[in-house]
């Protein structure tokens, strides 16, 4: 924790910063396949849009939670990272 250092943290939040980085990584990669034409049903991309706007979302949120005493933002990151 940034507010506690001396204090050791514990917790799943590395690992769920860390599956959200391999979806993160997944979108990136397969971008072309999730917004071509012929996944997508009759043109709607806006549900895969709308995935990556919750993804974003959770991060920026997990974030803020994160300067809170006894929350290390490093493991988020680090999570992500490596994810």
């Amino acid at each position: 924790a940034i507010f506690l250092p001396t204090y050791i943290t514990v917790g799943a939040s590395g690992g769920i910063f860390g599956l959200i980085g391999a979806c993160l990584s997944d979108i990136i990669m397969n971008w072309k396949l999730l917004f071509c034409d012929f996944v997508t049903e009759n043109g709607k991309k806006h549900k895969h849009i709308l995935v990556i706007v919750f993804l974003l979302f959770d991060i920026a949120l997990n974030s803020v939670i994160g300067l809170t005493p006894y929350v290390d933002n490093f493991t988020h990151l680090g999570g992500m990272m490596f994810g």
